[in-house]
């Protein structure tokens, strides 16, 4: 269970990360790719290392795997969420 929720965690959070890489190359300069490669290779590879340890019956490491690179987006929410609560003012 837990392994799925990270898992929808963690597609969600590339998902944002597709969109922003896909935005962007509208104005794409050269050094573009190459700065979004490794960000891009990391986020697939944990994704497809979690799968991988998944159907080896590693469902622990898989989980493990996935809450690492569910943190930066999980603190990123619970900030947005702490902006909306308490309506801050920006003067």
């Amino acid at each position: 269970m837990l392994f799925r929720i990270l898992l929808v965690f963690d597609l969600l959070a590339l998902a944002v990360l597709l969109y922003f890489f896909m935005d962007g190359l509208r104005y794409a300069s050269s050094g573009y790719f190459e700065a979004w490669a490794p960000i891009l290779l990391v986020a697939f590879g944990v994704l497809g290392g979690a799968w991988a340890l998944h159907s080896g019956g590693k469902r622990r490491e898989a989980s493990a795997l996935l809450g690492v690179i569910a943190i930066p987006p999980f603190v990123y929410l619970l900030f947005v969420l702490l902006i909306v609560i308490t309506q801050p003012n920006w003067q």
